[in-house]
């Protein structure tokens, strides 16, 4: 039997899914949950196989930080198969990199979600050749408009200073960034900042010399 814990923070899209699995021979759901905390408090008292996983949850937390942190050292972590709305190449790349069982799209019949789970179960993995094939490649580069955004970013402007700059409002700032957050896979400024040095679309910004 393989246990699922199921990571959704939309209760109809987590009651359905478990509703479904449920009918599954060998499958069992031990229980939802909306939040990385209370994943990790699930994780932790009812040791799924595997957690079948949204990336965006509840208090703005992202499903990844899952990975390798379930919030108890000692227990082995179950794998993890991400399901999810969005068809992002940096986050295809995340789920690779730190090792999770899969990551599927929503689109994907309720067939290929249990497949998914019963490979992850036996240790296998679950990625779409064709929608990974991106991440080994370059990155999509960002607009112009985005690399000035991220230029001043990177130089320590605040958002109010980088609306001024090019004449937009701040809520169109912050638009800007969450686009840019979630179709890099990135968490903060600082590493938005750092993946815009490496992959060339800024220079360092200069340090002032005495």
């Amino acid at each position: 039997m393989i246990r699922v814990a199921i990571v959704e923070d939309h209760p109809a899209t987590a009651e359905g899914l478990a509703a479904l699995l449920d009918r599954e021979p060998e499958l069992t759901v031990v229980g939802t949950a909306p939040s990385l905390d209370q994943a990790r408090a699930l994780i932790r008292s009812k040791v799924p196989d595997v957690v079948l996983c949204d990336v965006e949850l509840a208090g703005d937390g992202r499903g990844f930080e899952l990975l390798g942190d379930t919030g108890d050292a000692d227990a082995k972590s179950p794998a993890i198969v991400f399901l999810s709305s969005y068809d992002y190449p940096a986050f295809y790349a995340l789920a690779l990199e730190r090792g999770a069982a899969g990551y599927l799209l929503k689109t994907e019949p309720v067939s290929e979600i249990v497949r998914a789970i019963r490979r992850a179960g036996a240790g296998g993995k679950t990625f779409d050749v064709v929608a990974i094939r991106p991440v080994t490649g370059s990155r999509r580069r960002p607009s112009e408009r985005e690399v000035g955004v991220i230029g001043l970013l990177a130089a320590g402007r605040s958002n109010d200073e980088i609306a001024h700059e090019f004449g937009i409002t701040v809520r169109t700032v912050e638009s800007h960034l969450r686009r840019l957050f979630a179709r890099y896979g990135v968490f903060s400024r600082t590493e938005l900042a750092m993946l815009a040095v490496r992959e060339g679309w800024i220079r360092v910004p200069r340090q002032p010399t005495n």
